[in-house]
């Protein structure tokens, strides 16, 4: 789409302003609103506009002038507002080149590598689960904990939402397989088809943005947090991945039991062969750390499987197979985790990493099973993934050292500031050492 077409979708839909959206360094979605005839008379379009990078943790104070620039491709008229359009943004530096520090343009990269390696496209399902929260009343059929998977109304309180929010998803083009009350109270999913790598970390954004804003306006408020309840299991964002070649998936191979190719094989060995790096981008808050424990089906230990759902990759029952990499949660900025995977399985391939599956349940082995088994775990807490990361020479070079020590740098600082803060469990514990 050109700055006509684009002028003329505008036009056509009586545009009176647009949202400009990109990611931050942490995920987080940023926007800016623009009237549309600006935005047509000063050619925001080819220009972007300017905002302050060190507010959004992607440069030092000292020189911190960058870009948003439009993507035209990602233009859309907003179903649940009046003429009003998004279109989301690429951060370029002043000299209107793209940032190495910028997310999407990191998951662009990797997505260019693997065409460099011979695949026409990675293909990805987001899988993102969330809590919603009501301002009212306790609902008097809340289901008992860990009871709710697939609940039906009246127990399943917020289906008219769910609803609404699916509805809005088809309205901007975005295929919903289906949505549904989850294992826990209060936690819900809305699953989508699978869509091209960089489209479905769109997807994630434009979800959570969509998903709140529709909360604000029906007395509810949905969250995204790993862990919100002790005793229940916690928010996934489960990532299903495969590489397309030749028009077909390059990961389907029927000759053998598992259905997988010798590319899924070594594919599935290079995130294992770097899981406890990803793990700084798939669990990146120090709640991601608190969902990562036994028996609520969140892996703790780096090992693969098929149906496995203590394992940290499973290969799902389905006719088109894809790899499931299951540790991830909703904090994750989904296009530094998606580059990530990208570029540990693409290792995974030159290198011909290889691990032997698990069909057993690993919670239930002793340590002795797991050492005779060569099962290592993942990061127990978020210090020791950023270890981790910074020590991960591969990734480094791949994603570029600088977009990594500034993750690490900035996630190191988070991770002292929320280790300085004194809580109500501090008061429980220690009031009267």
């Amino acid at each position: 789409m050109n700055k006509e077409t684009l002028t003329k979708a505008i036009k056509d839909h009586n545009i009176t302003w647009i949202q400009l959206h990109f990611t931050d360094l942490f995920g987080g979605l940023r926007a800016v609103h623009i009237p549309a005839n600006q935005f047509i008379e000063d050619d925001v379009l080819n220009q972007g506009t300017g905002f302050d990078g060190s507010s959004v943790g992607l440069k030092h104070v000292e020189k911190s002038d960058m870009l948003a620039v439009p993507d035209p491709e990602t233009f859309l008229v907003l179903p649940h507002e009046t003429n009003e359009a998004r279109i989301l943004a690429d951060i370029h530096n002043t000299n209107n080149k793209p940032s190495v520090v910028d997310p999407r343009y990191v998951l662009k990269k990797a997505v260019e590598t693997a065409k460099k390696q011979g695949f026409d496209d990675v293909i990805i399902s987001p899988e993102m689960e969330f809590f919603v929260l009501s301002n009212q009343e306790k609902n008097h059929y809340e289901p008992l904990a860990s009871q709710g998977y697939f609940a039906p109304p009246p127990l399943d309180d917020v289906k008219e939402f769910r609803k609404t929010v699916s509805e809005l998803l088809l309205k901007s083009n975005i295929n919903v397989k289906y949505h549904h009350h989850e294992n826990g109270r209060y936690q819900h999913e809305i699953e989508i088809k699978p869509l091209s790598a960089v489209a479905a970390a769109d997807f994630c954004m434009y979800f959570k943005y969509l998903s709140r804003d529709i909360a604000s306006v029906n007395n509810l408020q949905v969250t995204f947090i790993p862990k919100l309840f002790a005793d229940e299991a916690g928010n996934g964002m489960h990532a299903h991945i495969k590489l397309l070649k030749n028009e077909k998936n390059a990961f389907l191979d029927k000759t053998n039991n598992y259905y997988l190719s010798e590319d899924a094989f070594h594919f599935i060995g290079g995130i294992l062969h770097h899981a406890k790096s990803i793990a700084a981008f798939a669990n990146p808050t120090v709640n991601s750390y608190k969902r990562l424990i036994p028996h609520f089906e969140a892996p703790l230990y780096i090992a693969w499987g098929q149906h496995n759902r203590s394992s940290l990759i499973r290969i799902a029952a389905k006719k088109n197979i894809d790899v499931e990499v299951r540790n991830a949660d909703p904090s994750a900025n989904p296009y530094l985790f998606y580059s990530a995977l990208i570029h540990a399985g693409l290792d995974g391939i030159k290198k011909k990493y290889t691990y032997d599956p698990i069909e057993q349940n690993i919670y239930e082995m002793s340590e002795k099973e797991l050492q005779s088994a060569n099962i290592k775990k993942l990061p127990a807490t978020l210090l020791e993934s950023l270890q981790e990361l910074d020590q991960d020479s591969f990734l480094k070079k791949a994603m570029g050292e600088e977009l990594i020590n500034l993750y690490v740098e900035r996630k190191r600082k988070e991770l002292n500031d929320y280790l300085s803060e004194v809580s109500d469990v501090d008061l429980k514990y220690y009031m009267h050492c």
